[in-house]
């Protein structure tokens, strides 16, 4: 009875972080649509300031990864994670009050500067025991990736009530209720020491050494990249097939699925190890931007939603827990510092690229996304060690 109550102690801890995560990353991205309008509600504004605050948050997170990763290995995840919500939280606050577009992009700036993702996934991975591991970062990633969708969906309705200073406003409430959770209620894994056996310049060289380490980053590259040219396109493409308020009619569905798709995953990956699941789910991924091309069909653009949804998910999931099974605890925070600037590197590469050729030629803009997913198949099928635990770093 008492191993059963403390796993049940560990998933609602692990639901807990998730849901601060998740939190934190639709409080980003539910406002994205309306940034470039609702900059010019403010004094100051020009098109490029409207531009930079919109994208300077991905541009601080993939800064500031690695710092919030490092530092976690010497002080702690809870600490990390406390301060780094903190910052989103007066980031979101500050947002709310902000009357000119400099005051703005400052606390863009700030939000982003919490890049406590990466501390999440090791918090994650070091409060439960190895065989709860897979689980515990498959609910992570689900949180997260969901929240970055119904985003989308949930967005465009709740800004019929709510104007966007407000939406800030109400999710720095939230966030900050999660943040007097966490400060009361978790606690930094019983294995922790506050001991770090190398500086962060020679657990760094030990990572970037290590090939499988680099396979899983460049994978992760092409995986947000993929994500962010789609989160570029699709929601252009739905407003004149769904309308804005109708979004959700593609993305609940294919949310829905793509969890039931990543559990499946999960399992065969265990049976058939990492490779070939990987591998598979950037296939996947790659072939649901055909469905794209045909822009004004429902039934296309849900089938290919469905199906990119189905290998994102699996990527995103899979791709973190092996980052987390190649580590060792004291690098833990270091590995996915870097894993996650890699990931918010890939997200501005690609959001920057489907900008900067959408007006060229749409078409163009789809199949690069389409090469990126064939780049991340020939990184997973061309490695030469299969991504496993073979010992950690």
């Amino acid at each position: 009875m008492e191993n059963i109550s403390t796993k049940n102690n560990e998933m609602l801890s692990v639901i807990m972080l998730s849901l601060v995560l998740a939190l934190r990353q639709m409080a980003m991205t539910i406002v994205s649509p309306f940034i470039s309008v609702y900059s010019k509600s403010l004094l100051y504004n020009t098109p490029l300031l409207a531009g930079l605050a919109l994208g300077i948050f991905g541009l601080t997170q993939a800064i500031f990864q690695i710092p919030f990763g490092a530092l976690s290995d010497k002080y702690g995840n809870k600490i990390m994670m406390l301060i780094g919500i903190l910052q989103v939280d007066i980031g979101l606050v500050v947002a709310f009050l902000a009357k000119n577009i400099y005051v703005f992009i400052f606390a863009r700036a700030l939000q982003g500067s919490g890049a406590i993702l990466g501390v999440g996934y090791s918090w994650v991975s070091s409060m439960v025991t190895k065989d709860k591991e897979i689980k515990a970062l498959s609910i992570l990633g689900a949180f997260v990736s969901c929240a970055a969708a119904l985003s989308f969906a949930l967005g465009p309705i709740i800004h019929n009530f709510l104007p966007v200073n407000k939406m800030f406003l109400i999710c720095a409430l939230l966030i900050f209720v999660n943040w007097l959770y966490i400060l009361l209620f978790l606690e930094d894994s019983k294995n922790y020491t506050n001991k770090i056996k190398n500086s962060f310049k020679e657990n760094f060289k030990i990572l970037v050494k290590n090939k499988t380490f680099i396979i899983l980053n460049k994978a992760a590259f092409c995986n947000n990249f993929m994500m962010m040219a789609v989160f570029y396109v699709l929601p252009i493409y739905l407003s004149n097939v769904t309308g804005i308020n109708g979004m959700w009619r593609i993305f609940i569905p294919s949310i829905i699925i793509a969890i039931i798709f990543m559990k499946k995953a999960i399992r065969y990956m265990k049976k058939y190890g990492s490779n070939i699941i990987l591998a598979a789910a950037f296939t996947v991924s790659s072939l649901s931007i055909f469905f794209y091309f045909q822009k004004t069909s429902y039934i296309f653009l849900l089938l290919g939603t469905i199906f990119f949804f189905c290998g994102y998910m699996c990527l995103t999931t899979i791709l973190a827990t092996n980052v987390n099974n190649i580590v060792k605890d004291d690098l833990r925070g270091t590995a996915n510092g870097i894993f996650n600037s890699f990931q918010y590197i890939g997200s501005f590469a690609g959001s920057i690229a489907a900008g900067a050729l959408w007006g060229f030629s749409q078409r163009i803009t789809l199949i690069l996304t389409i090469f990126i997913g064939l780049g991340g198949i020939f990184t997973i099928i061309f490695s030469k060690s299969n991504i496993k635990e073979e010992g950690k770093l």
